[in-house]
């Protein structure tokens, strides 16, 4: 028989929850509240000799993003394909923000999750998660993406130093191209105090909504990465003529399917495998997954923890402090 999937709504307390989490205080979802994280870990029967731990039932987790029905029905697909191919119920939860998600890896409610750059560094640092396949740019095939500061095109803003006393939009203070990558562009333009410079900074919750804010004019600039943006418009959140790119950054690694450390080894091959060979047995999975107007043609590739030590180096540079945003 089939696994059976299960689906677990974001609510507003998972919300509530980080915001005490980004101020470097212990927090957990109310275990009362319908749709939350789970609230225990798994029983010590499933634990493999003593050292690794493989669950009855895999927890993954994703962000939603600002539109949950899509990101669910984009990514359920997926998620059924790899409870029939490792012979497990998977569970599919779905959380508002990154910090939610690191804090349920740590707590051990969440096996298996999709991070960005950044926040899979905290996780790493914080909640013990490993990297294990990322996907690249369908376009380029390059392993990697960038993160862009976006205008409207009729602002008449079309540099950073004209940003000055106007409006700032960053997606989630453990995003990478929506917040870390973004504070990098302005420090090289010689802005370093950001919150002084602006005359007002938010965060988003997503890069969705960021870009919906600039279109809409709610804020003057916001923090995106380019490949989610590219998505969106395909997706008709915004039309691109009306946003204008004033700036980009550096080649960024790309955003890791991550497992906890201490995941069964053999559990985390299957899973890997399953990835490696979306592209060439289901491409249709991946471009529902990914709203491609073309089926994918470059696979899901294996990545590394050291490959993100750029992303560390630029959070020491930054100084960030890893643990209060984990």
């Amino acid at each position: 028989m089939r696994p059976k999937r299960r689906r677990t709504r974001p609510l507003a307390a998972l919300a509530a929850v980080a915001a005490v989490l980004l101020t470097g205080c212990a927090g957990t979802p109310d275990p009362t509240a319908d749709g939350g994280l789970p609230t225990a870990a798994p029983p010590a029967p499933d634990v493999v000799d003593g050292q690794f731990y493989r669950p009855q039932t895999l927890r993954f987790a994703s962000i939603s993003g600002a539109d949950e029905e899509s990101s669910a029905a984009r990514l359920a697909p997926i998620v059924d394909h790899l409870a029939d191919e490792i012979g497990m119920e998977v569970e599919f939860i779905e959380t508002t923000d990154y910090s939610s998600v690191i804090e349920g890896m740590r707590a051990g409610r969440v096996d298996v999750a999709v991070f960005g750059p950044f926040s899979y560094v905290i996780a790493s640092s914080e909640a013990n998660a490993t990297a294990l396949v990322a996907q690249p740019n369908q376009e380029t095939g390059a392993l990697g993406y960038k993160s862009l500061l976006i205008t409207r095109a009729d602002s008449g803003i079309t540099s950073v130093e004209q940003l000055r006393d106007r409006s700032m939009a960053f997606a989630d203070p453990a995003s990478t191209s929506g917040n870390l990558f973004p504070r990098l562009i302005l420090a090289n333009a010689g802005i370093t105090d950001v919150e002084g410079y602006f005359s007002e900074t938010s965060f988003s919750g997503g890069h969705d909504a960021s870009l919906v804010a600039v279109a809409h004019g709610q804020v003057d600039a916001a923090g995106v990465c380019d490949t989610c943006i590219a998505r969106f418009y395909r997706e008709g959140l915004a039309d691109p003529a009306d946003i204008r790119v004033i700036a980009e950054s550096e080649p960024i690694p790309p955003s890791p399917l991550s497992a906890r450390a201490d995941l069964d080894p053999a559990l985390r091959q299957q899973i890997t495998d399953v990835y490696l060979r979306l592209v060439t047995e289901h491409p249709e999975l991946v471009q529902a997954a990914s709203s491609l107007d073309e089926p994918p043609t470059h696979p899901y590739q294996v990545v590394t923890d050291d490959q993100y030590d750029v992303v560390r180096e630029l959070a020491e540079k930054l100084d960030v402090d890893l643990a209060e945003l984990g």
